[in-house]
């Protein structure tokens, strides 16, 4: 038994790496997902919100107060007649949400016009939920205080039993109804239909999906090293460059079967599951040259860990656990707004978070080709770095004598 024990023992010493990938991938998962979660409760970080409504109207100046004692919300006011404008710094990227009161401080309640919150379609849906809940709060404050204070002029003729009953029957019919109507706009500013919660999430599993091609990548490059095929391609002379072509492009066509099939699922199956049914907008050629350039991200990377992977478990560990971090860190797991500012700044590094941010820009947003240009080139060059440590490595060992 004891010397049982010691051989495992033993086996596991001359496999440090694998025992410390084990324990520091975990950790620093932990680490990221506390730090990017540790504001979770607060979904107004930095909310920029532009108040369209008349100057001289008291509720509005009213509302800029109480909104802007929010934490992390900043709030500035538009004259009715600069709405355009307003809405133009919103299509831009100055502010979140566009927020229009016509409504008179001394209003009936009866006659009210509910508020106008207007966004862009990619806004998080539990952010927008969180700010609605944060305006009606605020504004049924102030319109409350405003209309019980208000003297009715029926109180000469009627009791102040039959003055509360109609004000509370007044309220009812205005709670019954909407306070806050909601409004999403493209970059072209032209209304479109609200995303579901399928439009965001599908392209978020999408992407984390292709990077998984690491795993039987990993697993045919170090077959070769196993079985000393790689000494055998030594001794044909084969081109480092030829053999890595005709590896990849398998991959890279499993990688684009992996997108139309969850796009074709999320359009066809879902609904037969009464699920909203996911919805492609926008010119197909977007999406094909951002899967392209999702794809030989996923394979660069997949490639050098492969090549530096000693086994097939080196390299499932250290490939698995790598995507799983750039995942955390690219906002699949958790959205990027919900995270510390640091956090924020830091989820920039993952091509994950790029891959994302132009599949939703597209989507949602439905912007063109030209306007996801820095992503789409972010992941290019992301792709062309690793391809290219990956290839150089590969020669190398393909031409190690030794190996």
């Amino acid at each position: 038994m004891l010397a049982a024990i010691a051989k495992e023992f033993r086996l596991l010493s001359r496999d440090l790496h694998g025992i410390a990938v084990l324990f520091i991938m975990p950790m620093l998962f932990m680490f990221i997902m506390s730090v990017a979660l540790s504001q979770r409760d607060d979904f107004n970080q930095n909310t920029k919100i532009a108040l369209v409504g008349e100057s001289s109207n008291l509720l509005n100046s009213q509302l800029i107060v109480i909104l802007g004692n929010q934490e992390n919300m900043n709030v500035d006011f538009f004259d009715i007649a600069d709405k355009d404008n307003a809405k133009a710094k919103l299509i831009e990227g100055n502010y979140d949400f566009l927020l229009i009161n016509s409504n008179q401080n001394t209003e009936n309640l009866s006659n009210e016009s509910p508020l106008a919150l207007i966004t862009l379609a990619g806004i998080d849906q539990l952010r927008l939920m969180n700010l609605q809940t944060i305006i009606q709060k605020s504004y049924l404050q102030l319109r409350l205080k405003d209309i019980f204070s208000t003297p009715n002029n029926d109180s000469s003729i009627m009791d102040e039993d039959a003055i509360e009953i109609k004000r509370q029957q007044q309220l009812d019919d205005y709670l019954s109804g909407k306070i806050i109507t909601e409004e999403f706009i493209n970059v072209e500013g032209t209304k479109v239909v609200k995303p579901s919660s399928v439009q965001q999430s599908v392209p978020a599993w999408l992407i984390f999906g292709m990077f998984f091609i690491m795993i039987p990548l990993s697993n045919v490059m170090t077959c070769e090293k196993q079985t000393n095929t790689i000494i055998r391609l030594r001794l044909a002379k084969s081109s480092a460059f030829s053999l890595l072509i005709a590896k990849l492009l398998p991959y890279f066509l499993i990688n684009q079967l992996q997108f139309i099939g969850m796009i074709l699922l999320g359009i066809y199956i879902l609904p037969l599951i009464n699920i909203t049914g996911f919805v492609l907008e926008g010119a197909y050629w977007n999406y094909a040259l951002l899967s392209i350039a999702i794809s030989l991200s996923a394979l660069g990377y997949a490639l050098l860990v492969s090549v530096l992977a000693k086994s097939a478990e080196h390299a499932v560990v250290l490939g698995g656990g790598g995507n799983i971090i750039m995942a955390a860190l690219g906002g699949i797991m958790v959205p990027s707004y919900m995270m510390p500012e640091t956090m924020q700044i830091i989820c920039l590094i993952s091509p994950m978070s790029w891959a994302l941010k132009g599949f939703h820009n597209l989507l949602l947003d439905q912007y063109d080709f030209v306007q996801i240009l820095p992503q789409w080139l972010s992941l290019i060059g992301f792709a062309l770095i690793f391809l290219l440590l990956a290839g150089i490595i590969y020669y190398r060992q393909l031409n190690n004598k030794h190996l």
